[in-house]
């Protein structure tokens, strides 16, 4: 298998601190090769592939830093998957100078790197269903429900050295082939039923907007809405409140102003910025939402919180969000997540406070140990 290269330098891209640490959650990590493995759906084909990356360590300064790729599929050509890459990892954006930019802006920055940690472009419906996972729930246990829904309800699409590998279900393979009591049975509790009724919803939502796929709604929103009624429809899904529509609006739909907005966020906005509302401050934001006809945005905001989202936005400017990911993954730690083992390594800390889920989660073994030309 043919690896190709991407020039990027590890102060803008490191692997390790982007692909399994919250914000994608379908990497298989090959910890003996450092290979990450994934499938993947690139607009314009129609069948998922396989795709496989790798970054070295540079021992010399003068040699060229990149990441590596190689893919398994019938059709793909190189330059189809390298410029899907380079889009998934936002490569237009400089990450150095957003962060020059943003020590100028915030003292909090002079002493930190930016870690390669880049906010990721990723299929809107995806998002939308992993992060429905995230409530309550800690990074490790997110990325075997992610798992647990392409094996059990996806495609099979193909071996790579051994290992199966599954599309992410759509709406429509949801409805037809889970339940919610399945779905309990793998351990996904009472998020079971906001998966299958958000999959009923945006089913509704594709004739709604005449559209055909569940990609085709998140552009049709994204085209035609702002982001006050990109949010305020997207918590229209059962089990999505403020956070997992930021979450979506940042790493699904390019917004890169928003900062999600939970208990690590809160924890250093109050820390290390001082944040805190008056009440003057937070009627204004009620009455905000009142003069914007948001009903289901003013029954489940918590004004203290978007408090928080926006002076951070006023801090950091357009890249806000970016500069959260920094903080976020600094705040938090890293993990290693699932392996080629067919389990997963677990994190320091959980992605929100409470973790009130049996933690004996089944993982289907469909990922076994493969044998991996490095």
């Amino acid at each position: 298998m043919k690896f190709h290269r991407i020039l990027v330098s590890r102060e803008a891209l490191k692997l390790e601190n982007v692909l399994q640490a919250g914000q994608a959650f379908r990497w298989i990590w090959d910890e003996k090769n450092d290979l990450y493995m994934t499938s993947i759906l690139i607009p314009g084909h129609d069948k998922y592939g396989i795709v496989i990356l790798r970054q070295k360590r540079i021992k010399k300064e003068q040699d060229d830093e990149y990441i590596e790729f190689a893919f398994k599929h019938p059709t793909w050509e190189y330059s189809c998957v390298e410029n899907y890459l380079k889009q998934y990892f936002r490569l237009e954006v400089d990450l150095v100078a957003q962060l020059e930019n943003w020590t100028l802006k915030d003292p909090n920055f002079l002493n930190i790197s930016s870690q390669g940690i880049r906010i990721l472009s990723q299929e809107p419906w995806e998002t939308l269903i992993s992060f429905i996972c995230s409530s309550n729930n800690n990074i490790s246990r997110i990325t075997k429900m992610c798992h647990n829904l392409s094996t059990y309800y996806g495609n099979k699409i193909g071996k790579f050295n051994d290992m199966e590998f599954y599309s992410f279900p759509t709406s429509e393979q949801l409805i037809e082939k889970a339940t919610e009591q399945e779905l309990r049975d793998l351990g996904f509790g009472y998020r079971a039923k906001y998966i299958i009724e958000t999959a009923r919803k945006m089913i509704q939502d594709q004739k709604r907007f005449n559209v055909s796929t569940d990609q085709e709604v998140f552009f049709h929103i994204s085209k035609n809405f702002s982001y006050e009624k990109i949010r305020e429809h997207l918590m229209g899904y059962t089990g999505v409140g403020p956070k997992v529509a930021d979450c979506v609006c940042l790493m699904g739909l390019h917004l890169d102003h928003i900062v999600p907005v939970d208990v690590h966020v809160t924890r250093f906005a109050k820390r290390d910025y001082n944040i805190a509302a008056t009440k003057t401050e937070l009627a204004k934001i009620r009455e905000s939402y009142n003069s914007l006809n948001l009903p289901i945005t003013k029954k489940k905001i918590n004004p203290e919180l978007d408090f928080i989202r926006r002076k951070l936005t006023e801090k950091w400017g357009p890249f806000a969000g970016w500069a959260q990911g920094i903080l976020f993954s600094k705040e938090v730690g890293s993990t290693a997540g699932a392996t080629v083992a067919g389990n997963v390594k677990k994190r320091k800390r959980s992605l929100d406070e409470v973790d009130n889920v049996d933690s004996s989660i089944k993982m289907k073994k469909s990922i076994t140990a493969p044998k991996i030309e490095a």
